[in-house]
């Protein structure tokens, strides 16, 4: 039985085979399962948590796809419906070293955004202990209702939930919509994830210590922000820890690492807000223990091409990190 629940867009990598071109320069792609909800599931169950996924697929051969390659790596595939009117999302994908990246989606409408709330139901919730959530099921209905009446369903059932933006500008209507919605979801989350290069859009501010004022003043117990080739953040507004990046990894491809550092933090701080009653009360040197051991999620996701296939197992975070001298 899944004890974290994630939802949102489950859709079709298509990444640059060339690093550092545009898309219309890119000689070639490879085909990857991706979707940072779904990605954050698969993380989690090859770090040891069992996890599942809502959400919705085409009736097309990358829907059979994405369902298989779930199932394959153990996630709960009971709430992934079916859209018999709607394809499967697929994304083109551009990287560059520097960790920025060029998407361009197809999904008009895709699968992903029609979920319906009344497909939304309280046995999706027996047993879990986490409900995950991102925003761009928030951007179009009938998806944006689903999502807020499992938020609310999840928070009255007292699980702890979990929030990255993962803002995608070009599938947002303008930059101050995404704002506000983006914002506006932070009220509901114990924990909460921005990237570095979202943090302007997500916390509202350019300015480090006024965007953090601003995103736990929402509501997060618990502020952490990935901040790429400048290692990593994390805050409760009374101490901040700041880890360098991990040196000398072999860098293949980012997209999906920020997914596996967000399921370590959860896979870490779950069960120490269930000892504290909040992520705030948790001890700073357990939290700056969690920030490490995802930090070593991150690298080890970058070593390896695509989203879900790039993903660590617990075993093989463990070896990384014991040969770098880190606490495991």
């Amino acid at each position: 039985m899944p004890e974290v629940i994630c939802i949102g867009e489950l859709l079709i990598d298509f990444v640059a085979t060339e690093r550092n071109v545009t898309l219309a320069e890119s000689p070639g792609f490879t085909r990857a399962p991706g979707g940072a909800p779904a990605n954050v599931a698969v993380a989690l169950q090859r770090l040891g948590v069992p996890s599942g996924f809502v959400g919705k697929v085409g009736d097309d051969p990358f829907g059979v796809l994405l369902r298989d390659t779930l199932a394959r790596n153990g996630v709960d595939t009971t709430y992934l419906l079916v859209d018999t009117e709607a394809r499967t999302t697929v994304v083109f994908v551009g990287v560059w070293d520097d960790g920025r990246k060029e998407m361009c989606f197809y999904r008009n409408p895709g699968a992903d955004m029609r979920l319906l709330p009344e497909e939304i139901t309280p046995e999706l919730f027996a047993g879990a202990r986490c409900f995950h959530y991102g925003s761009i099921t928030l951007i179009n209905e009938p998806g944006a209702s689903a999502q807020r009446k499992a938020i609310r369903m999840a928070r009255e059932r007292g699980l702890m939930l979990s929030y990255d933006p993962n803002y995608r500008p070009t599938l947002w209507p303008d930059e101050a919509t995404a704002r506000a919605v983006i914002q506006e979801a932070f009220q509901y989350a114990h924990l909460a994830k921005i990237s570095e290069e979202e943090w302007a859009v997500a916390s509202g501010y350019d300015d480090l210590d006024a965007g953090i004022k601003a995103v736990l003043a929402r509501g997060p117990e618990l502020l952490v922000i990935s901040r790429g080739s400048r290692g990593a953040l994390a805050t409760n507004g009374r101490y901040r820890i700041e880890l360098p990046a991990l040196t000398g990894i072999n860098v293949v491809e980012t997209t999906g690492a920020g997914d596996g550092f967000m399921a370590a933090m959860i896979a870490r701080l779950l069960p120490e807000r269930e000892k504290y009653g909040s992520l705030a009360l948790v001890p700073e040197e357990t939290v700056r223990a969690a920030l490490a051991y995802a930090n070593a999620v991150g690298a080890l996701t970058c070593t390896k091409a695509g989203a879900i296939p790039a993903l660590p197992t617990q075993a093989e975070v463990a070896a990384f990190m014991a040969a770098r001298g880190l606490g495991a």
